[in-house]
């Protein structure tokens, strides 16, 4: 596939909690195709120059990119996934969680220590491709954007990868926030799916748009980088990735005396609604114009979002960690991949196919990985040069 090696490779992940397993199945499956072009060998973060991840998104970066000893990627993709199946039900356990309102609903503890003993002393720069994993500082109410581009130009943005985690991890009422340091800077962080409410500031803030505003600066595209529509979007390919919403099965009930403050927070099957209509508007926000900011026979192509619209109550709930329900969500995953490459409808808002149903995302994902191992294979062949 033709290719001049000047692409900016860039993968999404959004975050979701236990619904992490949905994105960790296509990532499986991209990483086998992968393998098929360019032996076993191969991983994610061979591919991507950027990896930008919220919450538990932000988790699945860090297990791409964080190098073993032999300074390959931690965990595979079809790891991860394992990954999820073993340790959810440890760090959302149904016997701990508080049904008042005065404490999270999970201390953190069991989190904090699965993340430390799996990432170590690992540090932010360290990280085997350039990551990109938001947060939200509750003390100076603004968002930090972590990446390995600044923590390997500036040593106070050096953070180790188990507190950024843990951060942008912190859903306020599932997990408490988190507060570290890094040399004389103190954080005091949340999820980073907090600042998706300041839109002025960064654009709609989601870990797409983060990433490539992140290329713009680096490559100095634009003085004012955010939201750049003079970027040449023909030298991006983009792909992201989300955890699924319940749009087409909504049980919020809307009206005067059935909508207050309590069915905002708790709603069926332990869901809390205010958090899904807030973070699937943002989400679809992102998506329409990213959708927008593609358009354009010559990259239409390079951009492409996998995500469903078609989870139950019981499915959206990011701490629904029993076996059934995990399992579920891999299966939802697998499904996924068969179903139609969509985005989202102004007229409808839901997800509709955009070439019919025989465009399907397994049928996109390896198109899009043939264009991933051209890409690196030109790379090489210039450095070989």
């Amino acid at each position: 596939m033709a290719t001049d090696g000047k692409l900016v490779t860039i993968l999404s992940i959004d975050g979701g909690g236990v619904r992490g397993i949905i994105p960790a199945t296509i990532l499986a499956f991209l990483e086998i195709q992968l393998q098929k072009l360019d032996g076993e060998k191969a991983r994610i973060a061979d591919y991507f120059d950027f990896i930008a991840g919220t919450s538990t998104g932000g988790l699945v970066t860090a297990m791409l990119t964080s190098p073993n000893d032999e300074n390959q990627p931690m965990f595979t993709a079809k790891e991860i996934i394992k990954f999820y199946h073993e340790h959810c039900p440890h760090i959302f356990p149904f016997e701990e969680f508080h049904t008042y309102a005065m404490v999270p609903k999970y201390n953190g503890e069991k989190l904090q220590e699965i993340i430390r003993n799996l990432l170590e002393q690992t540090s932010l720069r360290q990280t085997l491709t350039n990551v990109i994993i938001p947060s939200y500082d509750i003390k100076l109410l603004q968002p930090i954007v972590f990446s390995t581009l600044k923590a390997r130009r500036n040593d106070l943005e050096d953070a180790q990868l188990a507190d950024i985690c843990i951060s942008t991890s912190a859903a306020p009422y599932y997990l408490p926030p988190h507060k570290f340091e890094v040399k004389s800077r103190t954080f005091n962080m949340v999820d980073g799916g907090v600042a998706a409410n300041n839109p002025e500031k960064y654009c709609i803030f989601k870990n797409t748009l983060l990433a490539i505003s992140e290329v713009a600066k680096e490559k100095n595209l634009e003085g004012k980088a955010e939201c750049s529509n003079n970027m040449d979007r023909s030298k991006l390919l983009v792909l992201s990735l989300g955890t699924g919403s319940s749009k087409r099965h909504n049980e919020l009930k809307v009206g005067s005396k059935s909508c207050g403050l309590i069915h905002w927070v708790v709603g069926p099957n332990g869901s809390t609604p205010i958090s899904d209509v807030l973070l699937t508007a943002m989400d679809d926000m992102v998506d329409i114009y990213l959708s927008a900011f593609f358009q354009g026979p010559s990259f239409k192509d390079n951009y492409l979002r996998i995500q469903t619209d078609s989870l139950k109550s019981s499915e959206i709930t990011l701490d629904n960690s029993n076996k059934e329900n995990l399992e579920n969500l891999e299966k939802i995953g697998n499904a996924l991949l068969k179903a139609p490459v969509s985005k989202v409808s102004l007229a409808t808002g839901l997800l509709e196919p955009v070439r019919g149903e025989d465009h399907t995302n397994e049928a996109a994902l390896i198109e899009f990985a043939k264009r991933l191992t051209a890409e690196r294979k030109c790379r090489q062949a210039k450095c070989s040069n």
